[in-house]
């Protein structure tokens, strides 16, 4: 399984496990119903429409330098952290935002691994350093 597979396995587990164990032990904020849903449906709803916008822009206009590719790469790691900060919030977990701020390394890894495999498929370079760059195939 590729990297990007693991890390949406990782997230999938670790997301909704850390929701039904902080719901099964009792570990709760502090704060009313009344307030955490709406402000957890919120936050989900502004990072998945903030993710789409990302991804759409990147469709609409192609990044043309590394600081665009990394800027994106960053602005939908925002996104899926806001999304899962909105559900945190939504079952008022305080282990779901902790994973949420945990799962944030394993989104740049998969990022920065698909950077390069695109990089690569691009340019047929392994690598950006220099003079240990390989010729594809």
């Amino acid at each position: 399984m590729s990297t990007a597979n693991w890390v949406i396995v990782l997230h999938f587990a670790a997301l909704w496990g850390s929701v039904i164990t902080g719901l099964m032990a009792g570990w709760r904020l502090p704060i009313s119903n009344l307030v955490t849903i709406p402000l957890g449906l919120l936050l989900w709803a502004a990072g998945f429409l903030f993710n789409m916008y990302v991804i759409q822009r990147a469709r609409q206009e192609p990044a043309l330098h590394r600081a665009e590719m990394n800027r994106r790469r960053y602005q939908r790691i925002a996104a899926r952290t806001l999304m899962n900060v909105g559900v945190g919030f939504a079952f008022r977990s305080w282990l779901t935002l902790i994973v949420a701020a945990i799962l944030i390394p394993f989104y740049a890894a998969a990022s920065r691994s698909r950077q390069r495999y695109l990089e690569y498929m691009r340019t047929g370079m392994q690598d950006d350093a220099f003079p240990d760059r390989t010729r594809k195939g």
